[in-house]
């Protein structure tokens, strides 16, 4: 997973790439599903503060929470 500190440019295209790609509320649900499912195979390596202020800190609104509770089936 990429640093929250300072993304790199691979690690923003990547969110960018992904975000872009999520146009429908299914593929929003798909991809909030994966995340949560990453999250929780990482457990505890992964600060879940830094990993949700990835992608404001590359600039981009994913419009998917990033955390290992997130009801995916209300996003939209």
């Amino acid at each position: 997973m990429c640093s929250a500190a300072s993304p790199s440019a691979a690690c923003c295209s990547g969110v960018r790439s992904l975000n872009s790609r999520a146009s429908s509320a299914a593929d929003r649900q798909a991809t909030c599903n994966c995340l949560k499912s990453m999250t929780g195979r990482l457990g505890g390596g992964v600060s879940m503060a830094n990993a949700a202020n990835i992608p404001g800190k590359c600039g981009v609104s994913v419009g998917v929470p990033i955390s290992p509770t997130v009801d995916c089936t209300k996003i939209n």
